[in-house]
């Protein structure tokens, strides 16, 4: 039984360890220029030890996009329910800041998740799939979210909105891993405020001219 669950602990240790590699590599190289020689250069494992966990390259980067994932997330924003803050701008000011500190400190998933979705082919590698399905999900968490923050109204034209916000969200979050990761002269915390009233001003303002 202790072997068994020695072996077991083993096995758990070398998948961390090729994930991790492979997260590495996939940051840098992007999916085509990552390869199974790549990674077992990087662990010092063998290949037969990668193809035991994982069938192919496309199955590794797509478990890899995962597990960035659910890293990325223990930083960021849980986007399900407000924390109970009075004023709506200031809650969104906080959820902004939060994410845009989830970015800085965990960007592996970030810059892995847009080479993917600017990756264009025929065949679409299952990595680029799970990467649209967790963006995907990602931006109905946060139009949920949204449609809590905005004032009472018309519910349709509330979701029509929080929709259009999400969106705009997603591409703000884009938009401050680049500009972090290009210029490190940035003030991130002041642009995060000023983007964070300007995304609520005018969420309130397409309401308002929903009604």
């Amino acid at each position: 039984m202790r072997k068994t669950t020695r072996r077991h602990q083993q096995g758990e240790e070398s998948r961390l360890r090729i994930l991790e590699a492979t997260l590495a590599i996939a940051a840098e190289r992007g999916y085509d220029g990552t390869s199974i020689a790549l990674v077992t250069e990087a662990t010092g494992l063998p290949a037969s030890s990668v193809y035991w966990h994982f069938r192919n390259k496309d199955e590794l980067l797509a478990e890899t996009l995962e597990y960035s994932y659910r890293r990325w997330r223990e930083t960021a924003p849980t986007w399900r329910d407000r924390v109970g803050i009075a004023d709506p701008a200031e809650e969104v000011r906080d959820r902004l800041q939060r994410a845009s500190r989830a970015i800085v400190e965990s960007p592996e998933f970030w810059r892995l998740g847009l080479m993917l979705g600017l990756l264009n082919r025929q065949h679409v590698p299952a990595a680029r799939l799970r990467y649209l399905e967790v963006r995907e999900e990602t931006r109905l968490a946060i139009q949920q979210w949204w449609e809590q923050i905005l004032p009472g109204g018309d519910p349709a034209a509330r979701r029509d909105v929080a929709g259009r916000v999400a969106r705009f969200h997603l591409s703000v979050m884009d938009g401050l891993y680049l500009g972090v990761r290009s210029d490190r002269g940035w003030k991130l915390d002041r642009l995060v405020d000023l983007i964070a009233a300007g995304v609520h001003a005018q969420a309130v303002s397409w309401l308002e001219e929903a009604a």
